[in-house]
């Protein structure tokens, strides 16, 4: 499994592409399919209160781009009918489409009411023209059936900030799960297949195992945190129901890359992956990082890291498209990356070698993966092998994929009988072998 993020933050702006970014990623789908991508990431769809947003505060759940409202009838993305198109056309080429759950928090509403707790006037009062999951003052916290929730990222009421929504409320708990159906649904609905839970720190955890357990589908939780205990913590308050994003290991990824003075045996173990493999994405950028704390140097040594060890890794839209580093028709780059994780990452990892500026790792293959080694060096100067101990003995092992300072091809090897071989990749650079 390889998930895609098809945007970055302002993309609609940035690509000149307002109001036809579904349109946009149609065009692509063909060409994402073929090289292993299995799962679109697309960002929130509802309409929030002005047409220039990113979706990240829904106003109207149920408005996709049908009803004119807020500025137009469209999204910042498309309208309701290209979005469907979209997840026909990515269904068609046999792939997987995930919908950016926002359900901590909303935007504002119409009119301003009487908040009977707060004795004040607040703006809770929504008419959206949907006439689907109207809400008002006793949705959000504080409310008759709740003070606070888990978290205050957005702020509650008291805080004048966006509203969270307080789903201890049936009401409101019924609400977001229809939404959930209605997205899920491929006649009535959108046709969605999985949920992408942003900022799941700030609500209580329960509502997301059960719309997992009741959905049965793929879920990765941004459950942003450094620490892989915490996140782990996390997986078991939703029952392990779903996957999470590995920020431990983009900090450490993002070190390696930035950092001149990194030391690779700091590398393995770094992150959930090494830990809990079935239930971390991987990722070497997102639409939240690339703004202010991004990878900026030879971001590929990231790529091949996440590319060819466990977990689902994540592609990020900029890195493939703007930051140039697809790389199409080489034996270098994303694209190729790719297919290696599609044709030949399977199986455990084991740690062949690791010192100061190199490590090496092995896939120990699964049924017609055969497994893979992959080498990164952190050397900015020299070329960096040493002999490792394989599971092939006597066997071929071709380069089939580098990157580095030096463009050379490192050389194809060969395992002795008892399955050492010596494996090199060029400075700042990677290089992965396969058996023959």
């Amino acid at each position: 499994m390889i998930l895609f993020q098809a945007f970055y933050w302002d993309c609609p702006r940035i690509e000149n592409n307002e109001g036809e970014w579904w349109n946009l990623i149609n065009e692509k789908v063909s060409g994402l399919a073929d090289i292993g991508i299995t799962t679109l990431w697309l960002p929130p769809s509802s309409k929030s209160s002005h047409i220039d947003s990113m979706g990240y505060a829904p106003y109207d759940y149920y408005d996709h781009g049908e009803f004119n409202q807020k500025g137009g009838i469209k999204t910042w993305f498309g309208s309701a009918s290209e979005l469907r198109t979209l997840t026909q056309t990515a269904h068609k080429k046999g792939m997987l489409v995930l919908a950016d759950a926002v359900l901590n928090h909303c935007d504002l509403g119409d009119q301003m009411e009487y908040h009977p707790i707060l004795n004040r006037e607040m703006m809770t009062k929504y008419t959206p023209k949907s006439g689907k999951f109207i809400r008002n003052w006793n949705n959000f916290h504080p409310c008759e059936y709740s003070s606070a929730d888990a978290g205050a990222f957005y702020g509650d009421l008291e805080g004048y900030d966006l509203p969270d929504l307080c789903h201890d409320n049936p009401y409101t708990y019924l609400g977001v799960m229809e939404y959930i159906r209605y997205l899920k649904d491929r006649v009535e609905g959108i046709g969605y297949d999985g949920f992408r839970y942003d900022a799941v720190k700030y609500y209580d955890s329960w509502i997301v195992q059960s719309i997992q357990e009741w959905q049965k589908c793929f879920g990765v939780a941004e459950f942003w945190d450094g620490d892989k205990n915490k996140i782990k913590a996390y997986l078991d308050y939703v029952n392990w129901s779903c996957s999470a994003f590995d920020f431990p290991l983009f900090y450490a990824l993002r070190e390696m890359c930035n950092n001149p003075f990194y030391d690779m045996r700091w590398l393995w173990n770094s992150g959930l992956v090494f830990e809990s493999p079935m239930r971390a994405v991987t990722f070497c950028d997102n639409h939240d990082t690339d703004r202010s704390q991004p990878i900026v140097n030879d971001k590929l040594l990231a790529y091949a890291f996440i590319l060819t060890h466990e977990g689902v890794p994540c592609i990020f839209w900029k890195d493939y498209y703007n930051y140039g580093l697809a790389l199409s028709g080489s034996s270098n780059g994303i694209d190729n990356l790719c297919r290696i994780h599609r044709d030949y990452a399977g199986g455990g990892t084991k740690l062949l070698y690791n010192d100061r500026s190199l490590y090496i790792a092995e896939r120990q293959g699964y049924q017609k993966q055969k497994g893979l080694i992959v080498a990164i060096n952190t050397d900015p100067n020299s070329w960096r092998g040493v002999w490792v101990k394989t599971q092939w003995p006597n066997m071929n092992l071709p380069c089939i994929g580098w990157w580095g300072h030096d463009q050379s091809r490192p050389k194809d090897k060969r395992s002795d009988g008892g399955g050492w071989a010596e494996i090199y990749a060029a400075p700042r650079g990677y290089a992965v072998y396969i058996p023959e």
